[in-house]
């Protein structure tokens, strides 16, 4: 095949491979879909189905059909860079972890996700099972069907909205907190997934038990999940009572 043919072909696979192309994807991060496109057999990326002001998420179908969802974090901007120490740097297990520009801090990010991703799958919480994580990209298995993303609690019409759900997101904050030894830390109705059953996603924040603002920001995740069943109609229970299940000074 001559050079020419080469490239032609080339173009053809790229342009294949990326069903929708948006800002996020830069020549860099381009690459990297590729790389990841080889490792995991991935035939093609289709656009964004989640945009948060640290990342989006986008659908990937591999060539046996299979889905998963690909996390790409902005490392233009530096609009949650503050947060994004905040959140690394006081957690003990990130004490002396050094990033010297926004590109590596984003790096730290994405790792840390995936590792509390990885602590909270083995300890039996519900979330995406982590897949691979290169620079400031993030793969995970898809919650949902056929590329469409399941809905997020805040999503679901007020007669699905159960007590039984209420109690269900508890349990999972028992076994994040008394297993994993980690705190949410943002916890609300934007990051459960409701699907064969709840889901909690986005855990990049999340931080050790141990930290200092550990306490403080387990009483905020169950404050946020009160709210949001009361305001349902949903009894809920005492936070003070809640906080006694949890081996966490508060």
């Amino acid at each position: 095949m001559s050079e020419k043919k080469k490239k032609i072909e080339k173009r053809r696979k790229d342009a294949d491979l990326f069903k929708v192309v948006d800002s996020t994807i830069d020549p860099r991060t381009y690459l990297l879909l590729q790389d990841i496109a080889r490792k995991l057999r991935i035939d093609y990326y289709l656009g964004a189905i989640s945009s948060g002001k640290e990342a989006k998420v986008y659908p990937a179908k591999t060539y046996d059909g299979n889905f998963y969802a690909v996390k790409i974090y902005y490392v233009s901007t530096s609009a949650s860079k503050k947060a994004i120490q905040k959140y690394t740097f006081g957690d003990k297990r990130f004490e002396n972890i050094k990033a010297s520009n926004t590109k590596k801090l984003i790096s730290i990010w994405a790792r840390k996700e995936f590792k509390n991703l990885s602590i909270l799958y083995e300890s039996g919480v519900n979330v995406p099972k982590p897949i691979l994580v290169q620079e400031h990209i993030l793969v995970m298995n898809f919650i949902g069907e056929n590329g469409v993303r399941a809905p997020l609690l805040k999503e679901l019409p007020d007669e699905e909205i159960t007590k039984d759900m209420y109690e269900e997101i508890l349990s999972q904050i028992d076994l994040m907190v008394n297993k994993a030894k980690l705190v949410h830390g943002d916890l609300s109705e934007y990051n459960i997934i409701v699907y064969d059953k709840i889901y909690i996603i986005d855990v990049s924040q999340s931080i050790s038990i141990e930290s200092e603002n550990a306490p403080e920001l387990l009483r905020r995740d169950i404050e946020n999940i009160n709210r949001f069943f009361e305001s349902k109609g949903i009894e809920v229970n005492d936070t003070e009572e809640i906080l006694k299940r949890f081996n966490i000074i508060t």
